[in-house]
């Protein structure tokens, strides 16, 4: 594969805005190989699969040991720091991703995508000093510590993605991305909740751990070189202070700020329901561990199938049509887990089932497809929405821009994930949560349909359309 510059598109009209040669992905599609066996894409495809799982792995095994007592958090209770542990990564994110954006704008993206990945598979080496010690305080700074880490990778991969990729092709590319992203979440979350609670299962964990975290840097040394977005940038290393400027750019990019509060929505609902299905399961399914792993896989296994869904259907097109739908199609799903919850109780003799135990009533699957089919839903909705970001994103800021979507969907994960707090120091339980983001998302769903009535589809992609269309 050959790196070139690529003509004007040649369906801009003359009185259009001209796209320029950095608009054009840097990297030619030029073979006949499937897009995914590519070397633009799986490499990169790797090297995020792996990173999710290690990622996923580790919040899961370390939740599970905190919900069921395996190992004790220091200065706080199980269940406060629970939804603490959720909200670790996404602070991380926060606080890092103004300085993130920056470095990737800036920098050549393998080099960037190599270093990023080095640390990741130092920081895996610690977390499997924690869980080979039984120590929290490693564990919890280890999250930490990951959350920042893919503060770094995130905008060096989503600003590449532009460079590597058409217009055309960036919907699907995301989808498989998506989805690969998902299935290794399911992984990490099954392997995380399983492998914990085995007699030597903190030893597994921590061999898992460092030999994912090893292939994701060695796969990510194969991707193909894309120069730097802004190679003359000057970087301020005052994260505060960048940070309203990275927004400011976001907000500021022509039809972007809809789509990035979408996915922002998205992560948000993500990260609650993350950290309340453990208290979920544990206080109104009467579950264990392992049916912890099970409901959470199928999430995973619901969002890897709703992405592949979002490239089908999107067939070129920009998706945000389907994306409405998934929108609507999520709050009916996630009502309808709320009403079928009511069938359980957890047993009275104060055990936990195992996920062959719950399983064994009927009723549990009707439960388990409506929890499926809202995650597919989700998915549906957020793939062309971040595939609208990465498009219409100014080319000299984009990986800023990325960044941005970076820090608003580390505040909704935030948010998400604190709010669980709620359930311990309250009278609601976990279960209501699904009723509040069933409404909301129904809400969200009801706006997005009556803005596609009133606004002239692919308005905002020049990019993928070929010329700029004025406002109606």
């Amino acid at each position: 594969m050959r790196v070139e510059k690529m003509k004007e598109h040649p369906t801009a009209s003359a009185g259009s805005r001209s796209l320029r040669e950095a608009d054009i992905p840097t990297i030619a599609p030029q073979s006949r190989t499937p897009l995914f066996f590519q070397r633009r894409f799986l490499p990169m495809w790797t090297a995020l699969s792996l990173g999710a799982f290690t990622d996923n792995m580790l919040k899961q095994a370390l939740s599970v040991a905190l919900i069921y007592a395996l190992i004790t958090a220091p200065l706080i209770s199980n269940d406060d720091a629970l939804p603490i542990v959720g909200s670790l990564f996404p602070i991380a994110m926060l606080i890092f991703s103004s300085i993130a954006g920056q470095l990737a704008d800036k920098y050549e993206t393998v080099m960037m995508f190599r270093r990023t990945k080095f640390i990741e598979l130092l920081l895996m080496i610690i977390a499997a000093v924690g869980f080979a010690t039984g120590n929290a305080l490693i564990l919890i700074l280890a999250l930490f510590l990951m959350g920042a880490q893919s503060a770094f990778f995130s905008p060096v991969r989503t600003g590449a993605m532009p460079k590597y990729f058409a217009p055309e092709e960036l919907v699907r590319a995301n989808a498989f991305c998506s989805g690969g992203l998902f299935v290794s979440v399911m992984l990490g979350i099954v392997a995380g909740g399983f492998l914990i609670i085995l007699p030597n299962g903190p030893l597994i964990v921590s061999a898992l751990l460092v030999v994912a975290a090893l292939g994701g840097w060695l796969a990510i040394r194969l991707a193909p070189s894309a120069p730097a977005n802004a190679p003359d940038l000057a970087i301020s290393w005052n994260g505060l202070a960048q940070t309203p400027i990275l927004i400011g750019h976001a907000f500021r990019a022509r039809g972007v700020w809809r789509p990035l509060l979408g996915v922002a929505w998205y992560w948000s609902v993500g990260a609650l329901v993350t950290v309340a299905v453990p208290f979920f399961v544990r206080d109104t399914l009467g579950g264990d561990g392992t049916v912890i792993a099970v409901m959470m896989g199928l999430f995973a296994i619901g969002a890897a199938i709703g992405a592949t869904m979002a490239s089908l259907l999107a067939k070129g097109r920009s998706g945000l049509g389907f994306a409405a739908v998934g929108a609507l199609a999520a709050g009916c799903m996630i009502l309808a887990v709320y009403i079928l919850s009511a069938g359980f109780s957890p047993p009275a003799d104060g055990s936990f089932l195992s996920a062959g135990e719950f399983f064994s009533a009927t009723h549990a699957y009707a439960l388990a497809g409506a929890f499926i089919l809202a995650s597919i839903s989700t998915s549906v909705f957020v793939v062309p929405l971040q595939a609208a970001v990465q498009r219409r994103a100014p080319v000299d800021k984009r990986a800023r821009i990325l960044a941005a979507n970076n820090m608003l969907n580390a505040a909704g994960a935030m948010i998400g994930s604190l709010l669980v707090l709620l359930v311990p120091r309250t009278s609601l339980e976990a279960v209501d949560l699904f009723l509040v983001i069933g409404f909301a998302q129904g809400a969200l769903a009801l706006y997005m349909l009556r803005r596609r009535q009133s606004v002239q589809d692919g308005l905002y992609d020049e990019m993928l359309h070929g010329a700029e269309k004025s406002a109606p």
